[in-house]
């Protein structure tokens, strides 16, 4: 798909980020064919395209000739279609109605002999098989889970780490199996319950408002749709619908951009809007002055401000609306369609507030605070444990073999080493108990910044080009029930001439008689 006022290279700022990093007309192939066909070579250049996961620099002389090698096989692509039969095209819509209808189907439908998750290009997850969640395969499943996370591993390093250098230094100290460690482990206790219960608070908070972004993202698609479907219904011209669907859509991925780098706090984890612009520049999204403009709108530093420049020409736009036949929008629809404009801007601003307004920071830093200190005593009374235990079983070990004078017998001094024995066995099943802390804060922290681009975020890339998908099926479903009634009135029209001559013919010979 490719906007009829796209012409010429990008200049200016587009260049000067062009130049700068990566190779995004080979990146966005790559998407667009993953999206449809894994097997394909070329691009199809009326596919839905899909954002690319990531950006990989590259040197400019390497875009150059990707360009150029594209824009040649583009214009290849044209003369051959030129030449073609109608009929190959008609079969060539097909295919592409087929692909795009496959994937959408296999992202929902789980058929049997698939894996237990579906992921996007992008490796984001989209499903997973909840029935298997409910048998054993769940301990084989550990890859994507929480335990496999960087800071809940960090977290085992660390107690363990701790732990081993307590053991060690207990083992050392005389007599230490004499030891009383229940003191630490009956403040651990408390904290454990207190800890439980906050990070049950947390954890629940945090989902409610995980569900709010996410309902509120797919809100403002929702009124894209119904906003898309206003202007088929007032009939509006295809040109005038089709750029405001494109903007729409454009939106979409910079909105998704924004929101994600609004929620980052270190700049290095920032995703580049400019080359955000010069993909949607690519695929026909933006013309070459509208992604210009658009990057000055990243200089003023506001958050969404790109997001809401799009929304502002597509109000200018609804203002305005030109039908094909050039008749009057009625006013209640009008209406319709400023409300459903206004809806996505609410939910923009919406979103904008949920990821913006973070949790209060003594909150978060208590409660992170409490986990960290009470893994850190664990890990701690866990090795003092470990340490005089190891010290026992030395201690018993000596008696038995006769270096060490004791009253106790062989029978009474196995026990004790059966005892010491157990005792290192549950301290080293209590040191997994950290992780469980630190997995459900981690679980929180991601449940209130669900935007990025690991596998655990949302699949909102997936989410923007299904709503693009479903807007192109809508404009072929409406062209196809025209079309429809059209032959159906000529038919009719057609029958009734015919009526009406018979008729005159019947009335002329009856007059003759």
């Amino acid at each position: 798909m490719q906007s009829s006022e796209k012409s010429g290279r990008p200049t200016g700022g587009i260049l000067s980020a062009r130049q700068e990093t990566t190779d995004l007309r080979r990146s966005s192939v790559l998407g667009a064919d993953s999206l449809f066909d894994p097997e394909a070579q070329e691009v199809d250049p009326e596919a839905v395209p899909l954002l690319p996961k990531g950006h990989h620099a590259k040197a400019a002389a390497a875009m150059e000739a990707a360009a150029m090698e594209a824009a040649a096989k583009e214009a290849a692509a044209k003369e051959a279609q030129a030449g073609s039969a109608p009929a190959d095209a008609v079969a060539d819509d097909k295919t592409r109605l087929q692909k795009m209808s496959s994937y959408v189907s296999s992202v929902w439908n789980n058929t049997p002999g698939k894996p237990l998750f579906d992921a996007a290009h992008n490796d984001k997850l989209i499903f997973y098989d909840h029935d298997s969640l409910l048998t054993y395969k769940t301990l084989l499943v550990m890859g994507k889970s929480v335990f496999c996370q960087t800071p809940v591993l960090l977290a085992l390093v660390y107690c363990l780490s701790l732990a081993t250098i307590a053991a060690v230094a207990m083992y050392f100290v005389p007599k230490s199996s004499f030891l009383d460690t229940r003191r630490f482990e009956a403040f651990g206790t408390f904290l454990k319950f207190f800890i439980s219960f906050m990070l049950g608070v947390y954890v629940q908070q945090a989902f409610k408002r995980w569900w709010y972004t996410v309902t509120t993202f797919e809100k403002f698609l929702i009124a894209i749709r119904q906003m898309t479907f206003m202007l088929h219904t007032i009939k509006c011209d295809p040109a005038f619908r089709k750029r405001v669907e494109n903007y729409c859509v454009a939106s979409g991925y910079i909105l998704n951009v924004e929101v994600r780098n609004a929620q980052a706090v270190h700049k290095r984890q920032h995703r580049d809007v400019q080359h955000l612009l010069y993909w949607l520049y690519e695929q026909g999204f933006l013309n070459e002055e509208e992604s210009i403009q658009l990057s000055k709108c990243l200089q003023q530093g506001s958050v969404l401000s790109t997001t809401r420049a799009v929304w502002s020409w597509i109000g200018e736009f609804l203002s305005q609306p030109r039908t094909e036949e050039g008749a009057a929008i009625p006013v209640p629809m009008m209406v319709r369609i400023i409300t459903l404009c206004q809806a996505c801007i609410t939910e923009i601003e919406n979103l904008k507030m949920n990821i913006t307004m973070q949790t209060p920071f003594m909150y978060a830093h208590l409660l992170s605070f409490l986990v960290h200190l009470n893994n850190t005593l664990l890990a701690l009374a866990c090795g003092l444990s470990v340490g005089s235990a190891f010290n026992e079983i030395n201690r018993r070990h000596e008696q038995m073999s006769g270096h060490r004078n004791t009253d106790l017998s062989n029978h009474e001094v196995r026990g004790e080493i059966y005892r010491a024995f157990q005792i290192i066995s549950l301290q080293m099943v209590y040191l997994l108990t950290p992780m469980l802390y630190v997995a459900f804060l981690h679980i929180a922290h991601q449940l209130c910044y669900p935007f990025g681009d690991e596998a655990y975020h949302l699949p909102t890339e997936t989410f923007i080009a299904r709503l693009h998908h479903e807007l192109c099926q809508m404009e072929k479903n409406r062209k196809y029930y025209r079309s429809r009634v059209a032959q159906k009135y000529i038919k009719e029209t057609r029958k009734k001439s015919k009526e009406r001559t018979d008729n005159e013919e019947e009335d002329e010979d009856e007059g003759g008689d």
